[in-house]
């Protein structure tokens, strides 16, 4: 626990300073101070200034936080539905008649079914590691049910994937070293906007000397304030990554030693690499074959190069295989065995926590149980067989909105036999379709653990408030479910 409070003058009440973290599903992983007063109301919410990487700021989303919180529409009680799905008509419940009932309507689906009818499907709406998505909160319980296993698909998996199969895994280099490289390669990012805790190190690394080049199909404000901006056609991020590969290697700029001594295959890598011409990739991307050159003779001589490749590019097509050649380049360059170079997709990867100790998958019988991706909730609740989806459990979630194919969502939802339970703040567009709709907690109101996918920090979230009304956190939820359902 890290918190303070300090004394106002003896004609105010005192305050409490208590410090957090932010649960959104975003790189910085910002750390953040509530102000509490004599009566226990949260009053003010600002960054926390000494946060190493996050130097205090709170973005626009966030800033509003508290009123947000206690918006006269949020979920105060448990409700049942009592009209047709999608209707909006609920009434409300006890904890006790809601989690019976939650409880008894799983039973049965486990005794018609099986547990692989049960859909866990958890959403990034609370990245922590106890309430929320990183450390899926819920695994546990649903081991023991014997659920089915949920992938949470929708946002960065296939840049994962594609960077699994030339560095292993995501792990990168610490973005705190970014002003020692010499160039910047910010690659599908619009990190002004996005990330934008990472910017004051860009700019620090450029008063050093270093050139800042923008690869994006748009001129986004990240891009305007570039030192160069090439933008690419879309979907065409891996032929430029393969063109600037060769175009490095004929310049001379390929690190031989480390590419003999550090990797696997560099020989028939080099050989793929020769129809790759600047000519014709720069007719790929919609670029001039001077574009491409250039670039690879600056990348050649102002190293060491640090590559910041945003998410954006591996959602089409053969993104995953897109970030796999663009994690490449740094490889041929020898940048991933200096200081400030290498490539940072997402430093998720760094952090050790025990998964296995928080979720329990030791806990399943009859073996790891079927995966379910996210991204087909529409196609899953229609068509899946043996067992069908005949549960829902849905948190941090609003997929009726966030997913694709919605129409198909839409029908899915809808299925009269299909139990629904949304875990949620407010009455979502999804929620409208469950059958019980249960209240959660927000951040400063729950004990959480965040970390980050920009920094290597760790962040501990201590409660600054008691919850409104009934609302319990998503382990509290479960934790009295299990006890309904006979578990200890």
């Amino acid at each position: 626990m890290t918190s303070s409070s300090s004394r106002s003058p003896s004609s105010e009440p005192p305050l409490l300073e208590v410090t957090g973290a932010c649960p959104l599903d975003c790189p910085d992983g910002c750390s953040w101070k509530v102000t509490v007063d004599a009566e226990g109301v949260a009053t003010k919410l600002r960054g926390n200034a000494d946060h190493p990487f996050t130097r205090g700021g709170l973005c626009k989303k966030v800033n509003p936080w508290l009123s947000y919180a206690a918006d006269p529409g949020r979920l105060l009680a448990p409700l049942r539905r009592v009209g047709p799905k999608g209707d909006g008509r609920f009434v409300e419940i006890s904890w006790d008649d809601a989690l019976a009932e939650m409880a008894e309507r799983l039973g049965q689906v486990i005794e018609r079914y099986g547990g692989q009818a049960i859909w866990p499907f958890v959403g990034t709406g609370n990245v922590g590691w106890i309430q929320g998505a990183s450390g899926f909160a819920d695994a546990r319980l649903w081991h023991r049910l014997g659920a089915s296993r949920h992938l949470v698909s929708i946002c960065s998996i296939s840049g994962h994937v594609g960077l699994s199969y030339t560095a292993g895994e995501a792990a990168t280099f610490d973005l705190e070293d970014l002003p020692e490289a010499g160039t910047v390669l910010i690659w599908g990012s619009n990190t002004l906007v996005a990330n934008q805790h990472l910017w004051p190190f860009v700019e620090e690394a450029r008063s050093r000397g270093a050139h800042v080049v923008a690869i994006d199909p748009v001129r986004t404000r990240t891009a305007a304030r570039a030192d160069r901006h090439l933008a690419l056609r879309p979907g065409t991020d891996g032929a430029l990554a393969l063109g600037l590969c060769r175009a490095v290697v004929e310049q001379g700029g390929a690190d031989e030693s480390f590419l003999s001594s550090r990797t696997v295959g560099w020989p028939e890598f080099a050989e793929s690499l020769d129809e790759w011409t600047p000519e014709r990739t720069a007719e790929l991307c919609g670029l001039e074959p001077a574009d491409v050159t250039s670039l690879a003779q600056h990348l050649a001589s102002n190293g060491p190069v640090a590559v910041k490749l945003g998410q954006g590019m591996q959602r089409h097509a053969f993104g995953g295989q897109a970030a796999r050649v663009v994690s490449c380049l740094p490889a041929v360059l020898g940048s991933y065995g200096q200081v400030g170079g290498g490539l940072n997709y997402s430093t998720g990867a760094n952090y050790r926590f025990n998964t296995a100790a928080r979720s329990r998958p030791d806990l399943r019988t009859g073996g790891h149980g079927r995966v379910l991706a996210m991204t087909n909730l529409g196609r899953n609740l229609l068509e899946l067989e043996d067992p069908p989806v005949e549960a829902l459990v849905i948190a941090g979630a609003n997929p009726l909105v966030s997913n694709p194919q919605t129409d198909l969502v839409r029908q899915g939802l809808s299925r009269s036999d299909l139990f629904t339970v949304a875990i949620d703040l407010y009455r979502t567009e999804t929620a409208e379709f469950a059958d019980l709709v249960l209240p959660s907690t927000m951040q400063h109101e729950q004990v959480e653990l965040n970390d980050s996918f920009a920094h290597l920090y760790v962040n501990w979230n201590e409660p600054a408030v008691e919850p409104p009304g009934e609302c319990l956190s998503h382990t509290e939820i479960l934790r009295r479910l299990a006890t309904c359902m006979g578990l200890d």
